[in-house]
């Protein structure tokens, strides 16, 4: 049988399917049931700052306290939340056998270094930095931000002996040339792309609600592209396929594209640890289909590189309507 066993990061994973932070990757009797279907690794459930700062701000707000508790529920709180979260890794470490890559999103330079250190004292095996915050300022420039984002992973980096992925939005101006930038600054791995809350409106009671917190099928085509460009022209760094990626189909082209792993979750919602266990089906039947024997001999053959017309990847606009009318 075809061997699907990669390296991620630096990590030997059985299987290039992770499953992707979210709240089943917080429950311990889910992970189990992933590595059970076969999953390659487990991104625990992000630790956010900016949740534990909202949740001081606002107890602050409920009480009658004097505004020297303002400081105090902040620490009470961070503290509490990261020793939970520091738990749950050991937890999670103590219940699968697979590597445990934690998951932060902090905004201020300290916690990004002392939540890191934290979480390597707690045994993870990696962590994925997700990194971003809105632009809502006119006059800041886009490479001012690029740099702050940049300064975060070197020093988180150079903080920590465990390997470091950052998780990035697909709204760069050079893409590449920030993700060579990542590599520059440490980064073991880039996974492509973050999914973001999206607001909706409700026209009849004219508010703002949430949009459909699930991905479809046809998201996979934006990161397939740009996996597709990256994994060709920035050598020396894993990429990680997050996004529609529901089914196994879905998992061989960003393989083929140049994705070492894929991450999966909307399907783990929809369809539980037989969205892992079917995607690991059709990955061998694939393989021993076109006689490939390990992941590698087919990651990256479609790229960037290895294509007679590279101009696919390249194309953005439409030149004719469909059917040429």
């Amino acid at each position: 049988m075809s061997n699907l066993s990669v390296n991620y990061m630096g990590l030997t994973l059985k299987s290039p399917i992770i499953a992707a932070s979210s709240g089943l990757t917080s429950q311990l009797d889910k992970v189990a049931a992933f590595e059970k279907a076969g999953v390659g690794a487990i991104v625990v459930k992000s630790l956010f700052e900016e949740q534990i700062v909202s949740e001081a701000e606002f107890l602050n707000s409920q009480s009658q306290a004097y505004p020297e508790s303002a400081d105090y529920l902040h620490h009470y709180l961070r503290d509490n939340s990261l020793e939970k979260y520091l738990q749950l890794i050991r937890d999670i470490k103590g219940t699968v056998s697979v590597p445990v890559i934690a998951s932060i999103n902090c905004y201020s330079m300290g916690e990004w270094v002392s939540f890191a250190k934290k979480i390597q004292e707690a045994g993870a095996d990696g962590l994925e930095l997700n990194i971003f915050s809105l632009p809502l300022y006119v006059f800041k420039k886009s490479d001012d931000i690029e740099k702050e984002y940049l300064g975060v992973v070197e020093n988180v980096v150079k903080s920590l002996r465990i390997p470091v992925a950052v998780k990035i939005a697909n709204n760069y101006t050079n893409l590449p040339g920030f993700v060579e930038g990542l590599k520059s600054r440490g980064a073991k791995a880039v996974v492509m792309f973050n999914r973001f809350f999206m607001p909706d409106i409700d026209i009849k009671k004219l508010r703002i609600i949430a949009a459909d917190a699930f991905s479809s099928e046809a998201e996979s085509l934006k990161e397939l592209r740009w996996m597709g460009i990256v994994s060709a022209l920035v050598k020396g760094i894993d990429l990680s396929a997050s996004t529609g990626n529901h089914n196994g189909t879905a998992v061989i082209k960003q393989i083929l594209a140049g994705a070492t792993t894929v991450q999966m979750c909307t399907a783990l919602y929809k369809k539980g640890p037989d969205a892992i266990s079917n995607a690991i089906e059709d990955l061998h039947l694939f393989m021993d289909t076109q006689g490939f024997n390990s992941v590698a001999d087919f990651c990256g053959k479609l790229n960037y590189d290895n294509i007679d017309h590279p101009d696919k990847f390249e194309r953005v606009q439409f030149m004719k309507t469909f059917g040429g009318k």
